[in-house]
């Protein structure tokens, strides 16, 4: 539970210089050997056919009743950038709707649905980047009831246990830019590795973005744009197999700015192979 990707000295001082483990490293997590395995082989697949490596964004900027998130907007826009063509399912305000039915249509003609649990899992099946700039919540009790919390969250969650039938062929990458999604606060259960970020894994993406614990809706969206901006790293196409240096080199830019604040970049983590 600890992140021991960032441990280390990182007072603001010559001394501390290049003593902590991302001064020396990059680092990737894998929850189990059986989940590593199971990565390995989707990483072996290759890259999407061409016409195949769509992608879909989910933000939800207004969720009343737990919290608004003012950001995830303008970091649904700053992803688009980076991912053209992207399938946008992002909640409105006003918008009490809790369907699937097809709503307004993107920039591109891409019809658009609510965010909800039905209308992400039909898009996640044809997609190979899947983005969410949402709420999470890590159950304490039970983690299988670990969620993203989408429109419908109240009465048909995204849990854990709703990912694990998935099977899905064409997938890469998934950004978990929400509190909590590497978390899991059942003792008992630690080293069974049930999380948001392991259920997206077994899935069938081999690179996850995740977190430990509460982020900030303010830094999310620069990190984010670095992310996908060190991805694509000059070339016209984003590489997947570059997920864990993107976010690393990511977090480094965060952490040059703010370098006393450990709480705003040390709970990103990269998992996967």
């Amino acid at each position: 539970m600890l992140p021991i990707h960032t441990s280390g000295h990182h007072a603001d001082s010559p001394d501390s210089l290049h003593r902590a483990v991302m001064d020396r490293v990059v680092s990737s997590y894998t929850p189990t050997i059986t989940t590593l395995r199971h990565t390995r082989q989707h990483s072996d697949r290759g890259q999407p056919p061409a016409g195949d490596e769509r992608a879909l964004i989910v933000a939800m900027p207004v969720m009343p009743g737990v919290g608004y998130l003012p950001q995830a907007r303008a970091e649904a826009t700053l992803v688009a950038a980076h991912l053209p063509g992207a399938i946008q399912l992002i909640r409105r305000p006003g918008d009490t709707t809790v369907s699937a039915a097809t709503g307004p249509r993107a920039a591109d003609g891409t019809a658009q649905a609510a965010p909800t649990k039905a209308s992400v899992l039909a898009h996640l099946a044809g997609c190979a980047t899947a983005h969410f700039a949402c709420h999470g919540a890590s159950d304490p009790t039970d983690p299988s009831r670990s969620r993203l919390l989408l429109q419908d969250h109240r009465h048909n969650p995204l849990t854990v246990a709703s990912l694990t039938a998935l099977n899905l062929e064409h997938a890469r990458l998934a950004y978990l830019s929400a509190c909590s999604t590497a978390l899991n606060q059942q003792f008992q259960l630690l080293d069974e590795a049930i999380h948001l970020a392991a259920a997206f894994q077994m899935a069938g993406f081999p690179h996850v973005v995740a977190t430990l614990w509460t982020i900030s809706d303010e830094c999310a969206p620069a990190l984010a744009d670095a992310f996908y901006t060190n991805l694509a790293d000059g070339a016209a196409a984003l590489d997947t197999g570059r997920a864990a240096y993107a976010l690393h080199h990511a977090v480094q830019d965060l952490r040059r700015r703010l370098p006393l604040s450990p709480s705003l970049w040390a709970a990103y983590l990269h998992a996967g192979a």
